[in-house]
């Protein structure tokens, strides 16, 4: 559990760039979506003065899988201890926090992918994260999950969130939501969004479409990463992008559920 820099400002997503233009939409803080929270690692306490990334649980079969950013994931991977807190509650202690926290067992990333590139395998900038179920029980029966969907084209209505992690930007380390049209990031296979507060802290945060929060339910159709680990070269906070999930991604989680290691992992060329 971190208080230090977050997995993705120490790569480049610190957000710092030019103020958005008048006319472009402000996200709004609110108490967040009980799937979705972020990671603290490395055995520093809970409460600090960041957050470190941003992940939603995910439906399957083991019940027990978060969608996050790959960029976040090599993160997580090079820590020696790190816990996901849904709805993080800054403040409250672990037992206090509303579902618990749960320790993260294994981290699922796609071989091919490389560190913010401009490169094509940006695209793959999507990972999973399996977690140790916590006294409640396994994570998707205690938060509710999401659908991880293959959504058709690029345009979509959709709700983007993520915790930013700086205290100069979100002083009370609240979860950031904007409802948003989505549109495509030219030359690559990823979305891109419009909507100002998006500062680092927030890649791995799903978009999400048909969330219903009666049953806890939703489809995520993305999730905030992509070039240049989740903006652009710019690293402004109201520009945003996403992978579009394919058989590439439907692969990893396919890879994930089934707990392969890390070895029998193979992939050919990506070929966008």
């Amino acid at each position: 559990m971190a208080d230090a820099v977050p997995v993705d400002s120490a790569s480049g997503t610190s957000r710092v760039g030019p103020a958005a233009p008048g006319g472009i939409k402000k996200g709004e803080y609110f108490g967040g979506l009980p799937m979705v929270g972020t990671f603290f690692y490395d055995g520093r306490p809970l409460g600090g003065e960041v957050t470190s990334c941003t992940g939603s649980v995910v439906h399957s079969a083991t019940k027990d899988l978060v969608l996050t950013a790959a960029h976040c994931a090599n993160g997580l991977k090079r820590s020696t201890h790190s816990v996901f807190v849904p709805q993080y509650r800054h403040g409250a202690p672990a037992a206090g926090q509303p579902s618990g926290i749960f320790e993260v067992r294994r981290v699922f990333v796609d071989p091919r992918y490389e560190q913010n590139t401009k490169k094509p395998v940006s695209d793959l900038d999507f990972a999973f994260v399996r977690l140790a179920p916590n006294s409640r029980g396994r994570a998707e029966d205690v938060t509710g999950s999401l659908t991880l969907t293959r959504a058709a084209g690029y345009r979509h209505k959709a709700t983007v969130t993520g915790y930013p992690s700086g205290e100069d930007v979100n002083k009370k380390h609240q979860a950031l939501r904007c409802d948003v049209t989505t549109s495509r990031l030219t030359g690559l296979r990823q979305m891109r969004m419009t909507c100002a507060g998006f500062h680092g802290g927030v890649s791995g945060g799903p978009w999400i479409t048909d969330y219903d929060p009666a049953t806890r339910t939703g489809k995520v159709i993305g999730n905030t990463g992509g070039y240049n680990g989740g903006g652009n070269d710019q690293n402004v906070d109201w520009i945003t992008y996403s992978p579009v999930y394919a058989k590439d991604a439907q692969a990893l989680y396919d890879d994930a559920v089934a707990d392969r290691s890390d070895a029998d992992i193979k992939r050919p060329p990506y070929r966008p």
